[in-house]
């Protein structure tokens, strides 16, 4: 599978649908108004094209993480490796690790390519191939000042770009590399989380990112601009999860009622109508493996199956909305054997 796709070309393009299918979506979504908000059902041509396996890093050593990436050699697409928070780590920026101590660049770029050089050895088929995020997120970064989050974003980017060059050169093929983001509402002030894409954003050669993003608080029944959560609206989440130039949005759907898709449908409905830009979704996260390791996620566990269908069917009730397919669905999972 080579990434050929240019989300930022021809957006609407993708969103093609015939005739017969617009109108079977125009039906479906009359009877669910007639009926009120309901979980919707599975259509008969949703579901994402891929599945993979995403992981929320805990280990700092190279053997485990070229282990995890040999794991992951039964599945092709894109997938994310979240190391943590930002912080930095001796004289170099990084990120906090999941339990464990603190990687900076050097470090994080010494686990990926690790991960890389197991998936090479492992994939199961010729055609095979990972394409990579690395992650951070916007935890904690509200203490952080303008100068220090560009700082970070600008080595962010910098991660991305020099394990993707180091990639082209030895696995071509085999994977491409892409910087990755978990923005949520919930966790900063909209500013601070701006001031971190602008720093990734303005790199130069920087790399497309995976945005992981949550819409904490965003409505599922208006598109006007209305707030979300922590001083966020429609807007912000539209424009860090779409506007800037890196961004593939690929979201958080966990909740089993598709309210998470909803919500997203309304943002994308926001950005077409009031923006002239509405989005193109590469793909959507679930949370099902985490939850079944660790327990919990009462209501917010959906399988990645449910939550691409969920997304597909919510975009496809309108037709300002639609798009025909979502090419990667992800369940992430805690850094284990798998």
């Amino acid at each position: 599978m080579v990434d050929t796709v240019d989300p930022k070309d021809g957006r609407r393009a993708a969103r093609s649908l015939s005739p017969t299918r617009l109108a079977l979506l125009v039906l479906v979504a009359v009877v669910a108004a007639a009926i009120g908000y309901a979980v919707p059902p599975r259509p008969a041509e949703a579901g994402a094209l891929r599945q993979t396996r995403s992981f929320y890093m805990t280990s700092a050593s190279t053997r485990a993480a070229a282990e995890l990436g040999c794991n992951q050699g039964d599945s092709s697409g894109r997938m994310t490796l979240f190391f943590g928070a930002p912080t930095k780590a001796g004289k170099y920026y990084g990120a906090t690790l999941w339990a464990g101590a603190d990687r900076n660049a050097p470090q994080i770029i010494e686990l990926a390519k690790s991960f890389i050089r197991g998936f090479a050895w492992c994939r199961e088929a010729s055609s095979h191939q990972t394409l990579l995020g690395l992650g951070t997120s916007t935890s904690g970064i509200d203490s952080r000042g303008d100068r220090w989050l560009q700082q970070h974003g600008r080595a962010w980017a910098s991660i991305a770009k020099q394990v993707n060059s180091w990639a082209q050169r030895y696995y071509p093929g085999i994977a491409q590399v892409y910087g990755a983001w978990d923005a949520e509402p919930s966790w900063s002030k909209v500013h601070a989380a701006n001031q971190w894409m602008q720093g990734y954003d303005g790199y130069n050669g920087r790399r497309a990112m995976h945005v992981h993003n949550s819409a904490d608080g965003c409505p599922r029944d208006r598109a006007d601009n209305a707030p979300c959560n922590n001083g966020w609206n429609q807007h912000w989440v539209w424009r860090l999860s779409w506007w800037y130039d890196p961004a593939l949005p690929m979201p958080q759907i966990y909740a089993i009622t598709g309210i998470n898709a909803r919500q997203w449908q309304k943002i994308d409905e926001y950005g077409t109508k009031r923006q002239d830009d509405g989005m193109v979704f590469q793909g959507v996260m679930a949370q099902r493996g985490a939850c079944f390791q660790m327990g919990g996620c009462v209501g917010t566990n959906n399988s990645a199956t449910k939550a691409s269908d969920f997304m597909h069917w919510f975009l496809n009730a309108n037709s300002v909305t639609r798009q025909d397919t979502i090419d990667t669905a992800t369940d992430i999972y805690w850094q284990s054997s798998r």
